[in-house]
């Protein structure tokens, strides 16, 4: 045989002769499918394909079928007629291929995951809470409707989700389920490339279905905050939270080059807080100190590792074991927070100062002409709240002042 193409009936004995090395490539056409044409390689790479001139044209082209042993000689026959059906009945095979792989990648794209990832990369990871709102698309949702395309969501589908993280005992992370929820769905919308034109998480209350958000009040007395700062010897995350009154993730996303320890400073870049402003933290003494006692990594970032559910773990297992194994009624991160403004208020600092140590913007009238930083009444609020905790958390004997509870 030479390498100009000769017909043949193709038997599989003969392709698998076609299989061994030879001096020169091969082409043969089969006679029972003549448009069918086997080409063996010099080094015994075996193809099918099809030559024929499809619609609208007037050149010959040519369609792959198959690899032989991969496709048996009866496949690729069966095959063959496919093509040349398709192309007798005017469709070019190529072009309905295309097609086919279009509306796959389309159908790929508009899966509930796919979305979800598009909405963490270019909405979710904006934000100040990017981490803990890229944690409860994951948790949450991608796992129930990862492969469904997501124009097949229904309403029944988003209030059963809800309602199952109701049932666990969680309503408040079902009330930010359902906001984040409906943001996505909008930002999906919006973009009209995902085959979504309504929210299924319209009309969806979160009042009626889960009831109304509860709003704590939740202060640590003078009892609690000992326990609390002894089960923290060994986090000192948690004793930052407390003398700094500052959110879990404004603490927890801080990095090491925001800190000037020698200046006593922490510099919080608007991106980064919840009134999208900069804010500078004057550091009390007692802060400088655990933070010159944290260990140097090569993460930039001040906690490398943070998970303030283990964090919370860790200091409730350590209250009960120094507590004869009770717990402390429940508390949150947050309530460390709460428990700094209040303390604030309880040691007669001025509310608008204190309201600023804890990066609240100032109201009415005040936020528009009073553009005064307070930085030095502010480093003085922290400073006497540093003496007040350590006065309840280390009391001189027979010394112990008072933190009132907010009511």
């Amino acid at each position: 045989m030479t390498q100009d193409s000769t017909a043949a009936q193709l038997t599989d004995r003969g392709l698998k002769k076609l299989t061994q090395p030879k001096p020169a490539p091969v082409a043969i056409f089969d006679t029972d499918v003549k448009q069918l044409q086997v080409r063996a390689s010099a080094g015994g790479t075996v193809s099918f394909s099809v030559l024929k001139r499809p619609p609208g044209s007037r050149t010959l082209a040519r369609f792959p079928v198959g690899t032989y042993p991969l496709i048996t000689l009866a496949e690729a026959r069966t095959k063959a007629r496919d093509i040349l059906r398709e192309i007798e009945g005017g469709v070019d095979p190529r072009v309905r291929k295309a097609e086919e792989d279009r509306q796959a990648a389309a159908t790929q794209a508009s899966t509930f995951a796919a979305v979800a990832e598009a909405f963490i990369a270019r909405y979710v990871r904006k934000k100040r809470s990017a981490r803990r709102i890229e944690q409860l698309i994951r948790r949450e949702f991608v796992p129930r409707w990862a492969d469904r395309p997501i124009a097949s969501i229904r309403r029944a589908d988003v209030v059963a989700l809800i309602e199952e993280i109701v049932d666990r005992g969680h309503p408040e992370a079902a009330h930010t389920a359902l906001v984040y929820i409906k943001r996505l769905f909008s930002w999906a919308i919006v973009r009209g490339k995902y085959g979504l034109e309504h929210s299924p998480a319209d009309h969806i209350g979160a009042t009626d279905l889960i009831g109304a958000k509860a709003v704590r009040k939740r202060v640590l007395d003078v009892r609690e905050l000992p326990l609390i700062w002894r089960a923290a010897v060994e986090v000192p995350f948690v004793r930052l939270l407390l003398l700094l009154g500052v959110r879990r993730s404004e603490l927890g996303d801080a990095m090491r080059d925001e800190f000037d320890l020698d200046a006593a400073t922490w510099a919080i870049p608007a991106a980064r807080m919840k009134m999208n402003e900069d804010v500078t933290i004057p550091l009390p003494p007692l802060a400088v100190k655990i933070l010159r006692s944290l260990p140097r990594a090569s993460n930039a970032r001040l906690f490398p590792v943070m998970s303030y559910s283990r964090v919370k773990d860790f200091i409730d297992a350590q209250i009960k074991r120094l507590n004869g194994g009770k717990a402390l009624p429940r508390w949150t991160l947050h309530d460390l927070r709460r428990t700094f403004r209040t303390g604030l208020s309880t040691i007669g600092i001025a509310p608008h100062i204190a309201e600023l140590c804890i990066a609240h913007a100032q109201q009415g009238m005040r936020k528009v002409y009073d553009q005064h930083r307070y930085n030095a009444e502010k480093r003085k609020a922290f400073a006497a709240w540093e003496g007040q905790l350590m006065g309840i958390v280390d009391p001189p004997a027979d010394n112990v002042t008072p933190l009132r509870r907010a009511r």
